[in-house]
């Protein structure tokens, strides 16, 4: 999450109103499925392969319909997770797999684009 810093008002993990009164944009950061790699040996690092799943929130604006204020939100946050795809050594590597859209989800001309991307990183030692 603190790699989206400054791309909306309203970064966050949890979506209890997509966006805040008096705002325009929201990212919602949530992790959707982890499947662990397998490992030859007991005791090496184990690789696991993250789905995260990346909400980006639009609403419509006085010059900007909903559609473009989604997908330049959501350009915004795959250019700034794709500039350091380790997260600054946080993954072995970040990879863009996809989006679904749906609009009008609170009948507020809101928007959504939920970005996937996998991450896939490590551990030490074993999984058990």
């Amino acid at each position: 999450m603190l790699a989206l810093a400054g791309i909306s008002p309203q970064v966050s993990r949890l979506r209890l109103r997509p966006i805040q009164s008096g705002q325009n944009t929201a990212v919602v950061v949530k992790p959707v499925q982890t499947e662990v790699g397998e490992s030859d040996m007991a005791g090496l690092p184990v690789e696991y392969g993250s789905q995260i799943g990346i909400e980006c929130y639009g609403r419509a604006t006085a010059a900007e319909t909903t559609d473009v204020v989604v997908d330049s939100l959501a350009e915004s946050v795959i250019a700034r997770l794709l500039a350091d795809p380790t997260l600054g050594g946080a993954v072995s590597h970040l990879r863009f797999v996809g989006a679904s859209y749906d609009f009008d989800i609170d009948a507020e001309a809101t928007g959504c684009a939920t970005l996937i991307f996998i991450a896939r990183h490590r551990t030490a030692g074993t999984h058990f």
